[in-house]
Formats: structure tokens, sequence, C-alpha cells
């Protein structure tokens, strides 16, 4: 399940976007759930199993370190039909992979 989210969602050294809240893999299960819990049961289960969700952040965790940690991320800037909101990897507190989630 390492395709859970497009390839062109997940960008390196992202420049323009804002850490928001740093979160456990639960955390970020639960944020997803809340923006995407009225989807039909079989899309909604790989959101809910942490094992399987872990497997869809690959790029994140294949990358992750001691004292690394993720964060709920969103662009820079937002307005209508402008913006993002994803999960970065973020170490000394600069994001270093990021996956866009939602795209306003």
């Amino acid at each position: 399940m390492n395709d859970m989210f497009s390839p062109s969602a997940v960008k390196r050294d992202p420049p323009d976007i804002e850490l928001v809240k740093e979160v456990t893999l639960q955390q970020f299960s639960n944020w997803l759930m809340r923006h995407f819990g009225a989807l039909p049961q079989h899309l909604v289960e790989p959101i809910r199993d942490l094992t399987t969700l872990k497997r869809g952040l690959a790029p994140i965790y294949e990358e992750l370190r001691d004292g690394d940690s993720l964060w709920l991320c969103r662009s820079r800037v937002i307005g209508p039909l402008h913006g993002h909101e994803g999960i970065a990897l973020v170490r000394d507190k600069q994001p270093v992979i990021y996956i866009r989630i939602i795209q306003r």
C-alpha cells in the first residue's frame, strides 16, 4: 500500500509550508478521519489501520531518524481555491519530506 498517496504529492525540502502541529501516527489518523470519515468503509479502513497508514507514508518513514518528528503542515498561502494541507517529516525544525493530503 505504498501508493496510498500520489508520488506527485510528495515534496522534498518544501520551501512553502508552515508547521502547524506535531503529531503521532495515531493523531494523524484521527486528523484524516475528521476530513475523510464519510468515505466508504473500504477506503476508510487504511486510514484507521496504523500499520497500513505507516506503509502509505513510506516516503517519510523510510527516512525517519532518531529525533525526527511528524507535523501537520499547510501551505503558507491559503485562500479560495488555493492552498494545501498535509504531513511532513521534520528534522532540526525543518520539513524534510512533505506529503500533500488536501488540495484546496
